[in-house]
């Protein structure tokens, strides 16, 4: 097993039980704001470097803000399609469109283009703007711990299935992938069953914050890697932290005034 699968076999797991028990203690909103942030996708940039060197790393790293307008296409095919298919058929819809941008963009060469990977964050605070409005506050719903295993086992099944594709299509779509919904499917698939619309709804706002910081985390990560080495990922992963949550308090302003 190469050390960027293992790594990413333990990081998918964890992030979601974090986001998981976060979203327990502070709602939905938090709970996609982890499940949003580069923690999986950073790890495997990390193991990528370590395991092939900084070249290749930084050509995936290169690719992944682009994989963010495929990110904004899922998360809106979420909001509007469920309560029409149900969870199943939601996730499916929003899976279908997800691969069909993501790989358009890899084949195309879009993926590798700076002025694609920019964009990608006005695609984010679009599709917030897009999404539908909650028609009130989420339930309070107890989560066993059955439960939180169940999600960590399902995010795991996700997680080596991503990474077993991404190996063998090239360094341009495994970066697109890289920031893949998983957390987005795994948080989501449970609320839907739960039927909570509202839940929902706060967790995909949550996670297209999160992806603004992903995103920023992936633009800056080449810049600063000419400079510091590995060293960049540091403070390259505390700009993805400080925009989301700057992002994060900005909209509570909104929401309160």
């Amino acid at each position: 097993m190469s050390l960027a699968l293992a790594t990413k076999l333990l990081a998918g797991p964890l992030v979601i039980g974090l986001a998981s028990l976060a979203g327990k203690r502070w709602g939905p909103n938090v709970a996609g704001l982890i499940g949003g942030l580069p923690l999986v996708a950073g790890c495997v940039t990390l193991a990528l470097w370590m395991a092939f060197g900084q070249d290749y790393a930084l050509a995936t790293a290169r690719s992944a803000p682009s994989g963010l307008w495929a990110n904004a296409v899922y998360m809106l095919a979420l909001g509007y399609s469920f309560g029409r298919l149900g969870w199943r058929g939601s996730l499916l819809c929003g899976w279908i469109v997800y691969l069909a941008v993501a790989i358009t963009l890899a084949v195309t060469g879009l993926a590798q283009n700076q002025w694609v990977c920019i964009g990608a964050l006005g695609a984010l605070a679009l599709a917030i703007k897009l999404l539908p409005q909650p028609s009130g506050m989420p339930h309070a719903v107890h989560m066993p711990h059955s439960e939180l295993a169940v999600r960590m086992a399902v995010a795991f099944v996700l997680v080596v299935g991503l990474s077993s594709l991404s190996q063998t299509l090239g360094k341009s779509l495994t970066g697109v992938l890289s920031g893949g919904p998983v957390a987005a499917t795994v948080i989501p698939a449970f609320t839907m069953a739960s039927g909570d619309r509202n839940a929902l709804l706060f967790q995909l706002r949550g996670f297209l914050t999160g992806l603004i910081g992903f995103g920023l985390c992936f633009l800056a990560l080449p810049v600063l890697a000419a400079s510091m080495g590995g060293w960049a990922a540091l403070p390259a992963g505390l700009i993805a932290m400080g925009a989301s949550m700057l992002l994060t308090t900005i909209s509570r302003r909104r929401a309160r005034a």
